[in-house]
């Protein structure tokens, strides 16, 4: 089963990620850098997904985490409001990609995770 890491605490887009990732995918949100880090020991971990809602100061020292560490090789992705281009950029700059708005990432997922879509 594919395992994807969504850095967020909004459990209301919760379903409609799980809906669009489809059932063969696990969806684990985590919310702190504790639980992260316990999460990082013992799941192998295929995507990570930054709610760039969220607080930017969590999901950049998550996303750094996966950029620095040779041995976590995830598909980093990111998401958020179309007009918060900062946080895109920041997003990028830690190695997610595709940096969506939120509505292209939901439409886009499951392509995205069968790698079918580099940046839609």
């Amino acid at each position: 089963m594919t395992t994807l890491l969504l850095l967020s605490n909004n459990l209301m887009f919760l379903p409609r990620i799980q809906m669009a990732a489809g059932s063969s995918v696990s969806v684990i949100r985590v919310s702190d850098l504790d639980r992260l880090n316990k999460l990082i020991k013992v799941s192998d971990i295929d995507f990570v997904v930054a709610d760039l809602e969220y607080d930017q100061n969590f999901w950049s020292k998550a996303l750094r985490i996966f950029q620095e560490d040779e041995k976590l090789n995830p598909k980093m992705i990111a998401y958020g409001p179309h007009e918060d281009t900062n946080s895109m950029e920041i997003a990028r700059s830690l190695g997610c990609d595709p940096v969506l708005a939120k509505g292209a990432f939901v439409n886009n997922l499951k392509s995205i995770l069968a790698g079918e879509a580099k940046n839609p």
